[in-house]
């Protein structure tokens, strides 16, 4: 080991001797540029490494672990080795270029390889926005903090049973940003099974096996820990909203009809019937329909006009091109109602969506728009009851800064859209509009809740959720979230002036 080694690596207890001995034959190529503090003495496989022994009572999660390793770090960076991940020969390389490229960073992490059954090695591409503030997303088998940063946080926040590499990350970026490096720092086995040691679960906690909506599955408590993570870095931030938002609107109007619903939709032909057909067929019938065509290469248009000929409470308007934020909008200035309710043109209202959220909207003057609880159906129309009622209980003001969604169905105050610029074409035209926009919103107005099952999800192959690429989603997402932070600070420091 060098007298100035470059990367503390921590080893913690491991399930089987096999694990850690791979992840400790990768060591050998950095042995000069390294320091190694392990909680059990390294199985006799390996040898030519020098390792500090932790002593005293095994720690007892991952943040004790790290707490108890600090006074004896030498390196400039350290980081938590799980059994079974083989290091990168370059890595030391690398961290000693991209940290002293960012030399204020505190918090690192990079790309990986995963071996493949049939022994083929595949390029994984960690998550490409380092400014992410939520739990959830693939930030690597190997997070490397600046030790520095760990001592100025006074290490670890040992209280935290479940998330503390969460707590530790949202720390160190607040001041400043992660840092992605876009060269593989490890490699692991693909598609590892969750460990079942109880050990390695303490070390490793999940990282979201449902991906982005993994806030919905959450133990209860877990969940609570984590939003107290969050809801302390919104503090640090000075973004917290604690104070209602205090916005009113007037009386309701006496417009006929008194709610538009808009239905953006492109190629969903057969689908299309079906969302209108859900609406007509309710208990409130002072509505218009507004469908907007994106540049559909079916004979979604044809069957579009053909619904209008069929009832003269629907209108259609073509565009050239395929642009949701664009589509809503051209439907916004379209409507004659007071409210602007969404569907998608694969989705379905209920018997009573249309006259409950009206009513709703009639009876909270304070809030810009309601949301309400959803189911999810397959492709024939069938409830997918595994799945239960998706209620976004965990939704507030603050919260749905780190959750993904608020739930459907939305019904806005037209007035509300057109206070805030309608929907960002220029940022958000195919993914994260009306998320942006409820963030707005939200920050001078209630968002209401309607405890009804009010809409009806379809899950098939052909959402556009699911052809959306992950990476455009999450970096639309981080966007409205970073500018809601700025928003938030500005309210912070006005309200505090």
């Amino acid at each position: 080991m060098s007298r100035n080694p470059i990367l503390t690596i921590v080893l913690p207890p491991a399930p089987s001797s096999a694990g850690l001995g791979n992840s400790c034959r990768s060591l050998t190529p950095l042995a000069e540029a390294i320091q190694i503090i392990s909680v059990e003495p390294l199985p006799e496989i390996v040898s030519g490494l020098s390792v500090n022994i932790l002593g005293g009572i095994p720690p007892s999660g991952m943040a004790q672990l790290l707490n108890r390793s600090l006074p004896l770090a030498q390196g400039d960076f350290m980081t938590v080795l799980a059994p079974g991940v083989q290091l990168s020969p370059k890595l030391t390389a690398l961290l000693t270029d991209f940290g002293a490229e960012h030399a204020r960073s505190e918090y690192f992490y990079g790309d990986y390889e995963q071996i493949q059954s049939s022994g083929e090695r595949r390029r994984v591409a960690s998550n490409s926005c380092p400014d992410d503030i939520t739990e959830r997303e693939d930030w690597g088998p190997l997070e490397i903090y600046r030790t520095s940063g760990l001592r100025r946080l006074g290490g670890c926040d040992e209280s935290r049973r479940f998330r503390p590499d969460y707590d530790l990350r949202l720390k160190m970026t607040e001041q400043n940003s992660g840092v992605h490096v876009p060269h593989p720092l490890c490699t692991v086995a693909e598609s590892p099974a969750a460990p079942s040691d109880a050990a390695a679960a303490l070390f490793f906690p999940g990282r979201g096996k449902f991906g982005g909506f993994s806030y919905l599955f959450m133990n209860p408590e877990e969940e609570k820990e984590v939003e107290e993570i969050f809801y302390d870095s919104l503090r640090r931030r000075r973004a917290f909203l604690d104070m209602p938002p205090g916005g009113i609107f007037p009386p309701p109007s006496s417009t006929s009809p008194r709610a538009t619903v808009i239905i953006p939709v492109h190629n969903r032909a057969p689908f299309l019937p079906l969302a209108v057909s859900s609406v007509q067929r309710g208990s409130f019938q002072e509505f218009e329909i507004v469908i907007v065509d994106n540049a559909s290469m079916d004979n979604t248009l044809e069957a579009a006009r053909d619904l209008a000929r069929r009832d003269h409470r629907i209108r259609v308007i073509a565009l050239p091109d395929n642009i949701i934020a664009r589509a809503l909008n051209a439907a916004v200035r379209e409507a004659r109602g007071e409210y602007i309710a969404q569907l998608d043109s694969d989705d379905e209202y209920t018997p009573d969506t249309l006259r409950s959220m009206v009513q709703h909207l009639d009876d909270h003057l304070y809030e810009a728009l309601a949301i309400s609880y959803y189911d999810l159906m397959d492709v024939e129309g069938r409830t997918l009851d595994e799945f239960g009622v998706i209620k976004h209980l965990e939704y507030n003001r603050n919260n749905i800064l780190r959750v993904d969604g608020a739930g459907a169905v939305r019904v806005w105050r037209k007035a509300a859209i057109q206070e805030f610029g309608g929907f960002n074409e220029a940022d958000f035209g195919h993914y994260g509009e009306d998320y942006d926009l409820v963030l707005k919103v939200g920050e001078k107005y209630e968002v209401g809740r309607v405890h009804e099952v009010l809409y009806r999800y379809r899950r098939h192959p052909g959402n556009s959720d699911v052809l959306r690429s992950h990476e455009m989603k999450i970096q639309n997402k981080t966007l409205a979230r970073r500018r809601a932070l700025e928003r938030r600070r500005r309210l912070y420091d006005k309200e505090g002036s």
